[in-house]
């Protein structure tokens, strides 16, 4: 009579090779997820950031604050301001009847403690310093 059944010891190498790949298989889920909800967080900001820019690039160089209609997020401050351009050659800066370069730097801040949780820059032309009569 044959017998084939499998030995105690091929039973626990078979569970063990398993249970290791259900347990990798749950890192990864776990990681994975980590994942999205980081990204989902850094999406969000950068929303609420574009959402503030596209509200500042239409003000003047004094940006003063946001209304609340166009930044509708209690838990988040936008603050921004004007500071020059960096990273021009020299020779750049110095045209005739070129228009200087300033960059807009708006900065996302939590309402609570008042910490920067991202910053956006553009770099924009300023035409505040315009020539009357051009």
């Amino acid at each position: 009579m044959k017998h084939s059944g499998f030995t105690l010891i091929e039973v626990v190498v078979a569970l063990g090779i398993l249970a290791l790949s259900i347990a990798g298989l749950l890192s990864l889920l776990t990681s994975s997820q980590n994942r999205i909800g980081k990204s989902m967080e850094e999406w969000k900001n950068m929303h609420m950031l574009s959402q503030a820019a596209e509200y500042f690039m239409l003000q003047n160089e004094d940006p003063g604050a946001i209304e609340e209609p166009f930044f509708p997020y209690r838990d988040y401050t936008v603050n921004a301001y004007y500071q020059d351009a960096e990273g021009l050659p020299e020779e750049y800066g110095n045209i005739v009847n070129q228009l200087p370069l300033t960059s807009l730097v708006i900065e996302l801040r939590k309402a609570a403690s008042g910490d920067i949780v991202d910053k956006l820059i553009i770099d924009r032309i300023s035409y505040e310093n315009t020539i009357q009569g051009e």
